[in-house]
């Protein structure tokens, strides 16, 4: 279970209700700014269940308690190759009045603060292609890119 601590008007756990309804809303917007399909019952189904299962991952609010204007969603695996607990920042979002302020760069520093807490030895991320502002964030804060291809394997309907 996290034990993170939360930094004020930056970035806290999401655990309540209220606070899912909010990831919820801002995944939609996410979802719509890439034309990722975005399914409701789904995302609320997989919210509540890393909610429930902390070892899956777990959900970040950033922003005023009241008023979130983001979040990250840490997904956990394991990885011979780096040691063991490896998390990926499946999710990040802010929405677009409050980006360029410096939010995304604090949040992500305060995870990779985090590793021990969170018991990772590595934060993964992934961002599209066509995306270069993000990319070029996420390589200032010190990720680094694999100059490896991303396959992926669904299960038919």
């Amino acid at each position: 279970m996290e034990t993170f601590t939360p930094i004020p008007n930056l970035i806290r756990l999401a655990q309540t209700t209220a606070d899912a309804d909010a990831v919820l809303r801002m995944m939609e917007t996410f979802c719509g700014l890439f034309n990722y399909p975005f399914d409701r019952m789904l995302r609320q189904n997989l919210i509540q269940q890393v909610l429930e299962n902390p070892s899956l991952g777990s959900l970040w609010l950033i922003g005023p308690e009241k008023e979130p204007v983001g979040y990250v969603a840490l997904t956990y695996g394991f990885a011979y190759e780096f040691g063991g607990k490896t998390a990926l920042v499946d999710e990040l979002f802010i929405e677009e009045g409050h980006r360029g302020g410096g939010k995304g760069r604090q949040v992500l520093q305060n995870l990779q603060k985090a590793a021990d807490e969170l018991g990772v030895s590595v934060i993964h991320l992934q961002t599209e292609k066509y995306n270069p502002r993000a990319k070029q964030l996420y390589e200032s804060v010190g990720f680094v890119d694999q100059e490896r291809s991303t396959l992926t394997w669904k299960k038919p309907d």
